[in-house]
């Protein structure tokens, strides 16, 4: 069963902002950030049960080549993303 996926607002600006942070720095380098963010997010939609369980229910899933996860919980058939962070950083959504 494919899940649906919701983007909160916090983690549209959280994408946008990461983006933007790497379009800086290279634009090959956004591109394999978007590439990498979208086979996560694949990965939540086939299997959102696959990843573990934080204390307040919501899940991480990290991404692999960049140092970032995407947290989310799950709601009957629908993933709602409601952060994209840094793993070495705090945020206040986290």
């Amino acid at each position: 069963m494919n899940y649906r996926i919701v983007l909160s607002p916090g983690a549209k600006a959280d994408i946008k902002s990461v983006i933007r942070w790497y379009l800086n720095i290279d634009p090959n380098l956004a591109a394999r950030f978007l590439v990498e963010y979208k086979t996560v997010l694949r990965r939540i939609r086939r299997w959102p049960y696959a990843f573990a369980i934080r204390t307040d229910a919501s899940r991480r899933a990290r991404m692999n080549r960049f140092p970032y996860y995407v947290r989310y919980t799950v709601a009957m058939s629908v993933v709602t993303i409601t952060a994209i962070a840094q793993q070495r950083r705090g945020n206040s959504r986290t």
